[in-house]
């Protein structure tokens, strides 16, 4: 039990002090429009121009992977691993990768649609949202059963009427659970719908609920979705109205403003299904743009700080792999993380077995690189940063720590030369170390 209560404590400890900060900006400074984060190392992102990129080391390098997709921008990217990912376009279709983005083939495609998100749960089983091809047809609600070898229309999608669906602008709880926002795209429109199911998309079910908004020339958008569980969750539209409804979206009532704001529009929301009843909205205020959370629907609200870039280009997807590690996409390419000011993370909640320090990465490296390593046992950790004679460089970390898997942030001062340097990792009785190299 105290084992348990100290992990606790310091969950919450990592959650209170955490943060946003910048991480990259991806090459060519395309707009992110949808992000999947497969761990803290893992992430592809769907970018305008037909550019798809991909990092293994948490978005501080990435690779362009494009061969085989079409010219035009792309929206919903779910991925798996390294290996299989799949991606939506602006004239909706699907196409899907099992080679890590070295070559994309077609899965699904109707023309006049759009792609507003993919959700692939596991190798077989995954949804699709994509816009009605025209006025009166259904909502492109599809699933798979087979890894998108077949797209099925789900039963009873619902019949558009002077609407669309909205990017990102869903969310679940697990299979069965979803919610989906939409945009009424008559002028000055005072509402708009969320439509549900509780029974997935395999078994439809779709229900609506109509939601009360202020709409401009270009219609009301709920545009932001996010649910803590299945009976609590809030929306968020172009035109500064947020809602909250706690029965899972039958029915929505008005909820408070964030602190200081009259009008805005929100952009994307994200919650984290972890009892907290976390809610975060991204949004613009007409002259920057912002984060806050809540954990009571909207009775209370917390701003979160972007970082300079992030103010200006606005967060537009997010994901959370726990309450203390998050990452963002921005316009321009501006990519953020949620994590400990310092630098250091937890990576997951899994206790570890034994002690274990990493290789850098990258290695070589200019300027940074990221250490990972992992602690069994509470006991006091240090990591050390030598030179060739070995003269001391940087401690980079010297502080308790309590058992879990960690990763530090080394960067090389601007004095440092090129060249082979080592790092220590001393904790209890244990003691390792490796070699990294900077090359300027």
């Amino acid at each position: 039990m105290k084992k348990l209560f100290l992990l606790l404590l310091f969950i919450l400890y990592s959650n209170v002090n955490a943060q946003w900060t910048f991480v990259s900006q991806v090459p060519a400074n395309p707009n992110i429009n949808t992000i999947s984060v497969v761990n803290q190392n893992v992430i592809w992102v769907a970018c305008d121009n037909k550019i798809l990129q991909k990092s293994t080391n948490g978005g501080v390098n990435w690779m362009l992977r494009n061969n085989g997709l079409p010219t035009g921008n792309l929206y919903g990217i779910s991925a798996l691993d390294t290996s299989n990912c799949w991606v939506g376009t602006v004239s909706g279709s699907i196409y899907h990768t099992s080679d890590g983005g070295f070559n994309w083939a077609l899965q699904f495609s109707l023309t006049g649609s759009f792609t507003n998100g993919i959700k692939m749960f596991n190798a077989n089983y995954g949804v699709y949202q994509g816009d009605p091809p025209a006025n009166g047809q259904p909502y492109q609600f599809r699933y798979t059963t087979n890894g998108g070898n077949n797209w099925i229309l789900s039963p009873n999608a619902p019949i558009a009427s002077n609407e669309f669906g909205v990017v990102n602008a869903w969310d679940w709880t697990d299979t069965s659970h979803f919610w989906i926002g939409s945009a009424n795209t008559l002028a000055n429109a005072v509402n708009s719908k969320v439509y549900r199911t509780s029974i997935g998309f395999g078994g439809g079910g779709w229900t609506s609920a109509v939601l009360p908004g202020t709409g401009g020339t270009a219609g009301l958008y709920y545009q932001a979705i996010a649910f803590s569980d299945v009976n609590n969750g809030l929306a968020g539209s172009n035109g500064g109205d947020i809602k909250k409804s706690t029965d899972g979206g039958a029915t929505w009532q008005t909820t408070s403003n964030p602190p200081g704001i009259l009008t805005f529009a929100a952009i994307t929301m994200n919650s984290i299904k972890d009892g907290s009843g976390t809610i975060r909205m991204s949004l613009n205020d007409g002259v920057t743009n912002k984060c806050f959370r809540t954990t009571n629907l909207g009775a209370v609200w917390t701003e979160e700080i972007l970082p300079a870039l992030g103010q200006t280009n606005g967060i537009q997807h997010m994901q959370f792999l726990s309450p203390a590690l998050g990452f963002a996409g921005c316009n321009l390419g501006v990519f953020l993380r949620y994590g400990n000011p310092t630098g250091i993370n937890i990576n997951n909640n899994e206790i570890p077995t034994g002690y274990r320090l990493e290789q850098n990465y990258p290695n070589p490296f200019n300027p940074s690189t990221r250490i990972n390593y992992s602690i069994p046992i509470s006991s006091n950790v240090t990591i050390i940063i030598y030179d060739a004679l070995g003269q001391e460089v940087k401690t980079l970390i010297n502080e308790f720590k309590s058992p879990g898997n960690y990763s530090a942030v080394f960067t090389a001062a601007s004095g440092l030369t090129s060249g082979i340097y080592f790092y220590t990792l001393t904790s209890d009785n244990f003691n390792e170390t490796k070699k990294l190299m900077l090359v300027k």
